[in-house]
């Protein structure tokens, strides 16, 4: 940068105009200080000729429009950045050595030396994120995954800050996140020279390369565990696998290692005890002399749910509707359905249902009741059951309904009965589009709203139904192309209590009667599936819902959280303040999540040692709490960068052949110092600051004026001339 910037004036008219001007004004000047009265001294008369020039010449020059244009040269030094890989295989020592103290020796002194002159380095490390400029190394690497193309693209964010003009990457190669980085170094726009650090042969190790088991299993059933086990150097010896939960062996198994560098299947089983969230790992027994026993275990978790969800389903009478429902959940194996049925002059065909079955039912499902026969007692057993219990309900109406006696029967029904208006009509279910979202709507059918479009009509009794308070409606009844303003379709979930309705009969048309399309023939049963998934899960219609993005994350890499947000109405709330806090770890760290628009908030916190973490999440608004969420996560044991251990020298090479730099071996790290001293771009940038002040705008230039007319007439002023 020059010590000083170079300065020019520019006016609006030739400088001849100027020149007279100023001339002209010096002239007015003499004139009237010429001769003065009364007589001062030739100095003053001077001085004051001088003032009144110099600010009639300011003025005058104004009309020109002068601009001062101030033009700095900054001269910013070329940056070679070095990132240097800190993730987990980077501890490994192979055939070679040492690659951390390879590493360390090579960001130490190797890469400085080859560096030219007019060059600076800037020190990276990368892993999941890229952290830097460093002052040095990390003292640990100790990241499980590595994400060379997202290193890539967070340089390409620095390139023109720090005049970064090309890159020396220093890596295994073992990328184990993120796209294919030869693909990111095409759009790197610098030049990346890569160094393989570590032995391109294959190690002798054994490690479970890969775990393949349900998310979801059920108390008391067998669930398989299918594991794939990687060995090399160990042809024909015998391992053992385990699966473990905590410090308890479920199940083991010996497997005979194949030759060379080769895989081998195991199959290992386990039949979880209780429901909730279970963590499992699968285990290999360390071998003699083996590279590293870090990836001889791998972990997953299962949801375990009860073994099935017992159902307890009230009949009006033996009819279509009633059928259909009963085959389609006859065919769901995780459902347990008990049935009862109304006989036309009173009971029931299945014995009259008592206490015992209610207090064990985890859903009551009512087909068409209750209409008059349905007795007293039943209605009283049902009512107390939901009021004790907080028995979720899904109701489906009937042709003879009685809508006076629903309420009494069922206290968290979402509607009520209007008017009583004899007959019925013919209808079609049209879903509400702003609630497709919904998880009883968005059922995953191909076509989306369309499948609920195309399905045959139905029926609805001509009583119209109401919303009650705190219900929602997911859609109307359609009577030709008329949608009536009344629900069809409707869910509650107040005090605990949840529950859905269909105010319409004759369901079994939508199993029988949309079989010709591959959007509707399943959607009945899939619907009955996620509404008893819903009524008795713990999902329910919550009003805040935070979740992790993944349930493990890598060591070194930022946990973070997405989250939604409701009011009562199931609106989003745009303006809550929404906080996560963390659990298991010992300083209790909190994130705070920031507001996306429409009810979507996310926010990530760093930092965060391996392990298992719970956390508590709270949505605010002025003060008031909205709602809570809670889950858990773990942070470690992915072990990813231990899966192949050898150095990747061909995605190196790859990365420095589709950015125009080159890739070199630890051992001849050297020649990049010939690389780079033959490199153009590595020059000094040069950046020019222009400032342009308008002479006619600016506030000091009228302050000087002022302060010139001010000295004038305090000199007159004493010397008797005003």
């Amino acid at each position: 940068m020059g010590l000083f910037p170079s300065l020019e004036i520019a006016l609006a008219s030739p400088p001849l105009v100027a020149a007279l001007l100023v001339a002209a004004a010096a002239a007015a000047a003499y004139v009237v200080y010429r001769v003065t009265l009364p007589p001062v001294s030739r100095t003053l008369r001077i001085l004051l000729t001088g003032l009144r020039a110099a600010s009639l010449s300011l003025v005058l020059l104004l009309l020109l429009e002068p601009v001062i244009r101030s033009v700095a040269v900054v001269h910013t030094r070329a940056v070679v950045a070095v990132l240097a890989d800190r993730s987990e295989s980077m501890t490994i020592a192979d055939a070679r050595g040492s690659r951390a103290l390879a590493l360390r020796g090579l960001v130490g002194s190797v890469i400085p030396g080859a560096l030219p002159p007019e060059a600076d380095m800037a020190l990276y490390s990368f892993g999941a994120t890229l952290r830097g400029p460093l002052p040095g190394l990390p003292d640990s690497l100790t990241d499980e995954v590595t994400d060379i193309a997202g290193a890539i693209g967070a340089l390409g964010r620095e390139r023109d800050r720090l005049n970064i003009r090309a890159a020396i990457i220093l890596s295994d190669g073992a990328v184990t996140r993120g796209e294919n980085p030869a693909l990111r170094a095409e759009s790197a726009g610098i030049p990346l020279y890569t160094v393989g650090i570590g032995d391109t042969a294959a190690q002798k190790d054994v490690l479970v390369a890969s775990v393949l088991a349900n998310d979801v299993v059920y108390t008391g059933s067998e669930a398989p565990v299918d594991v794939v086990i990687r060995s090399s150097g160990y042809g024909g010896a015998k391992a053992e696998v385990t699966l473990e939960e905590g410090t308890r062996v479920l199940d083991r198994t010996l497997v005979t290692l194949p030759a060379g560098t080769a895989e081998v299947p195991a199959r290992l089983a386990y039949t979880p005890a209780g429901a909730g969230r279970r963590r499992y790992t699968v285990r290999i027994a360390r071998q003699m002399g083996e590279l590293t026993a870090q990836n001889n275990a791998r972990s997953f978790s299962a949801t375990v749910l009860r073994s099935a969800t017992r159902v307890l389903l009230l009949a009006a009478g033996p009819d279509p509707d009633l059928s259909a429902v009963r085959g389609v959940l006859g065919e769901n194996t995780n459902v347990s359905l008990r049935v009862f049925t109304q006989k036309f002059g009173g009971g029931y065909y299945e014995g009259t249902p008592g206490a015992r079955e209610a207090d064990s039912a985890d859903c009551l499902l009512a087909i068409g009741v209750p209409d008059r026969n349905t007795p007293p007692e039943i209605i009283a057993l049902i009512r107390s059951t939901i009021t004790a219990r907080r028995t979720p309900l899904l109701f489906i109406g009937g042709r003879a309904i009685d809508a006076a006696r629903a309420l009494t029967m069922f206290p968290s029904l979402p509607v009520a009965a209007g008017a009583a208006i004899p007959g019925e009509m013919e209808v079609e279910f049209v879903p509400d589009p702003s609630r497709m979202d919904h998880p009883l709507l968005a059922l995953g059918a191909a076509g989306g709203q369309n499948a609920w479009n195309d399905l045959p009509p139905v029926f609805a009794p001509r009583t119209p139904y109401r919303l009650r308070d705190g219900s929602i409606a997911l859609g109307s009844p359609r009577v030709k192309s008329v949608v009536l303003p009344q629900p069809f379709m409707a869910l509650r979930d107040v005090g605990g209590t949840r529950a859905l309705c269909v105010t319409g009969y004759g369901l079994w048309r939508w199993r029988l009667m949309a079989q010709g399309s591959p959007a509707t023939a399943t959607l009945l049963s899939s619907f009955l599936s996620s509404a008893i998934r819903w009524l008795t899960g713990p999902e329910g219609e919550r009003t805040v819902r935070v979740t992790p993005a993944r349930e493990q994350f890598a060591g070194g890499e930022p946990v973070s959280f997405t989250g939604q947000v409701y009011d009562e109405s199931a609106r989003p709330v745009e303006d809550a303040q929404v906080t996560v806090q963390i659990g298991g770890a010992a300083q209790h760290p909190s994130a705070e999540l920031h507001a996306l628009g429409n009810g979507r908030y996310e926010g990530a916190l760093e930092g965060l040692p391996p392990g298992d973490y719970t956390y508590a999440a709270v949505a605010a608004r002025a003060g008031h709490t909205l709602g809570k969420d809670a889950g858990s996560f773990t942070v470690g044991g992915l072990n990813l960068e231990f899966i192949d251990t050898r150095m990747n020298a061909e995605a190196l090479r790859a990365i420095a052949y589709r950015s125009g730099g080159a890739y070199v071996d630890e051992s001849d790290a050297g020649a990049l110092k010939g690389m780079l001293e033959t490199l153009p771009a590595l020059r000094a940038r040069e950046d020019r600051h222009a400032e342009a002040i308008q002479l006619h705008r600016w506030p000091w230039m009228l302050g000087t004026i002022v302060a010139l007319l001010a000295a004038e007439w305090v000199l007159r002023k004493r010397s008797g001339m005003l």
